[in-house]
């Protein structure tokens, strides 16, 4: 019987948006994915000085987009564990625990960057990683970085064709705050949990 394959897409996700969804959907229809976890960090080591809306909050908004494919799921582990999110800590946990193949997703800026996190390295050596190609980062440059990634480190890096997303978080936070439509952002749930409890105002 073949192995299943697990993959874990680990950010802030404050809000999660259309480019998240998009790059989920696409890495479980393309890489063959059975179970795409979202799992949003307690805090990521690049972000403390930034303060991140509550979790359960977070994790409200995921839940919102679940729906949307059946391969995706919710999990609170590095909420639960409290402090810095370290992304291979939470691959190592993962990878003893699961009964296949486990990858990791994420955004295009961040994988041609994964070589100077804590232990990237090792991340580079032991798990594949999917992304795609994003608006905002320029991607010959981004696919040079990653040529280099796969050479020194033996990396396997999936880089999907899929059309890229443009949204971010912090163009979200920063319309609601001054009032500015969110519509073709976010999902519609999204946004409507956004307004009923009030966030980034």
């Amino acid at each position: 019987m073949e192995k299943r394959h697990y993959a874990i897409y680990g950010g802030s996700f404050d809000p999660i948006h259309i480019g998240h969804v998009a790059l989920a959907d696409s890495a479980v229809k393309e890489c063959g994915i059975d179970k795409l976890i979202f799992m949003p960090a307690y805090m990521s080591p690049f972000k403390q000085d930034r303060k991140v809306t509550d979790g359960r909050d977070r994790c409200g908004m995921i839940e919102k987009v679940l729906k949307y494919n059946k391969a995706f799921c919710l999990s609170r582990y590095e909420l639960n564990k409290g402090g810095p999110s370290y992304t291979i800590e939470t691959l190592k946990h993962w990878s003893g625990m699961l009964d296949g193949k486990l990858s990791f997703v994420l955004g295009f800026d961040s994988a041609v960057q994964v070589d100077t996190w804590f232990e990237g390295p090792e991340i580079l050596k032991n798990f594949h990683l999917i992304t795609a190609r994003r608006p905002d980062t320029d991607t010959a440059e981004g696919m040079k970085k990653i040529e280099s990634l796969r050479r020194e480190y033996g990396a396997d890096i999936t880089v999907m064709d899929m059309e890229p997303v443009d949204a971010s978080s912090t163009e979200i936070r920063n319309n609601v705050r001054e009032g500015r439509s969110i519509n073709g952002l976010v999902l519609p749930e999204v946004e409507e949990y956004i307004i009923e409890h009030q966030l980034y105002r």
